[in-house]
């Protein structure tokens, strides 16, 4: 078993010990005495016999950097009872003279009493040493605790920040997903009115060369009729020459064909003219029909509706046209007829005078 070494002479103050050899024997006394209060014991042992350093609360703690700062204290308060009861008992050994026996009492309760004041006084310097570090660790606590505080609001601050961005970012992508829709909705609805403007704008050039058709055959069949006229009032007028009976139902009819070939030249005229505005009226509808699309289903009504009138006019005047051909053709025949029957009687009435 090895030796304590409280069992061992202690040493004079002259041979203290190198650092190294003091750190070899504390490596040597925390290998063989794991418990702290041990360890503590037997290093305040170490110091005071072996290398004659007096142990303190501070030297054992600073040494050892086991446990807390009373348990140094407490281990070196045991350590001088025992040393004093030690040395007690020796002292009261059968033998020594009472002189020797009361200077190694006094020297014993000097010592102890020295190291009783440095114990306390450490202890003291411990305590207030404890208590200034307790008030700077609550304040560090008390600091930390409001950085935390501090950290916490920010960080809250931060991420109330960071959720309004987040929101912000959500509706502005809402807003762009709503406009890019809005934009594809507006953009399918312009090329839907570029298709209705092209397709308006062919079915009025098809409607301008339709007009310009049905105008064309309205001259043509105005210039037969025209032509008709003439030739029936040039037959009329011969066949008036050729016989006086008729000629006031010539001349009659001849009036009522003027009177019908005037007022289907002032429809033709006023159709010309119809169709001259409407033309124009359809020349500027087709420049505002971009910007006024809703406008170009009744302009393009109102533009069947005067062609329906146009046409309506134009067959109106074709019969009007036939049937002062057939009034013509039936005075005509009236006239050969009526020429026919005189021819007859004059030559019966020769016939008749010689008898």
């Amino acid at each position: 078993m090895t030796a304590s070494p409280l069992d061992q002479p202690p040493p004079t103050p002259s041979d203290a010990a190198p650092e190294t050899q003091l750190a070899a024997d504390l490596a040597t006394l925390r290998t063989q005495f794991p418990e702290t209060r041990a360890l503590y014991r037997e290093v305040c042992a170490l110091l005071f016999f072996r290398y004659g350093i007096t142990p303190t609360a501070n030297k054992l703690y600073g040494l050892v950097r086991k446990g807390s700062m009373g348990t140094p204290t407490e281990v070196l308060a045991q350590f001088w009872a025992d040393l004093r009861g030690k040395m007690r008992v020796t002292i009261d050994q059968p033998g020594l003279p009472e002189a020797l026996k009361s200077i190694a009492a006094n020297a014993v309760l000097s010592i102890w009493q020295a190291a009783n004041e440095a114990a306390a006084g450490e202890l003291a310097a411990l305590r207030a040493e404890a208590r200034l570090q307790a008030s700077e660790a609550e304040t560090q606590r008390d600091q930390a605790r409001a950085a935390v505080v501090v950290a916490e609001q920010e960080a809250a601050a931060v991420q109330a920040g960071l959720d309004a961005v987040q929101r912000a970012r959500a509706a502005l992508q809402g807003e762009l997903d709503a406009e890019r829709q809005a934009h594809a909705a507006a953009q399918a609805r312009h090329d839907e009115s570029k298709r209705q403007v092209e397709a308006l704008e062919r079915q009025l050039g098809e409607m301008h060369t339709q007009f310009s058709a049905d105008l064309e055959r309205t001259r043509e069949q105005v210039v037969v009729a025209q032509e008709r006229a003439s030739a029936t009032e040039r037959r009329a007028l011969r066949e008036i020459d050729q016989e006086r009976t008729l000629r006031q139902k010539a001349e009659q009819a001849v009036a009522d064909l003027r009177t019908d070939l005037a007022a289907m030249q002032a429809r033709a005229q006023d159709a010309a003219v119809a169709g001259a505005e409407e033309r124009a009226r359809l020349q500027a509808e087709r420049d505002t029909l971009s910007l006024q699309l809703a406008q170009a289903q009744q302009a393009l009504a109102d533009g069947q509706a005067a062609q329906d009138g146009l046409r309506a006019q134009l067959e109106t005047a074709v019969r009007r046209a036939e049937r002062a051909q057939a009034e013509a053709t039936a005075s005509r025949r009236l006239a050969t007829t009526r020429r026919q029957v005189p021819a007859t009687k004059t030559k019966l009435k020769f016939k008749a005078g010689p008898a």
